[in-house]
C-alpha cells in the first residue's frame, strides 16, 4: 500500500512538473506570440514617434505620440503574463526579434527621418 502511494505521488509530481516547465510555457508562446511581435513593433514605432515629437515639437503633436504610446502598456502586460506562464527572458528576446524583422523600415525611411527640414 505504501509503495502504490509513493508511487502515485511521484507520478502526480512529474505531471504536474512537466505542465509547469513544458506544457504551460508552451502554450503561452503559441497563444500570445503574434500579439507580443504585433505589440512590439508597435511600442517601438510609437517610441520613435515620441522621441521625434520632442526633438521638434513644432512639427509633431505631442499629444497624439503619447496617446500612441498606450501601446507600450498592453505590450508591458503581454509581456508580463508570458513571463508568468513560464516563458523565458531568452524566448521573449528572440520574440523582439522578430517583432524588428518584420517592422522593419526600408532604408530610404529611416533616411528621411534623419534630413534635414530647415536650415
Amino acid at each position: 500500500m505504501m509503495t502504490r502511494t509513493f508511487q502515485v505521488i511521484v507520478a502526480l509530481f512529474c505531471l504536474g512538473w512537466l505542465a509547469k516547465n513544458l506544457v504551460v510555457p508552451a502554450v503561452a508562446y503559441w497563444l500570445y506570440q503574434d500579439d507580443y511581435v504585433a505589440l512590439a513593433s508597435q511600442c517601438g514605432e510609437a517610441m520613435d514617434e515620441s522621441w521625434f515629437a520632442q526633438q521638434a515639437p513644432e512639427l509633431v503633436d505631442d499629444r497624439s505620440s503619447q496617446v500612441q504610446l498606450l501601446v507600450c502598456h498592453e505590450y508591458d502586460k503581454t509581456r508580463k503574463v508570458m513571463l508568468s506562464m513560464g516563458l523565458s527572458e531568452s524566448v521573449l528576446a528572440y520574440l523582439g526579434l522578430k517583432a524588428l524583422e518584420t517592422g522593419q523600415h526600408s532604408a530610404q525611411e529611416i533616411v528621411e527621418q534623419h534630413r534635414f527640414q530647415q536650415r
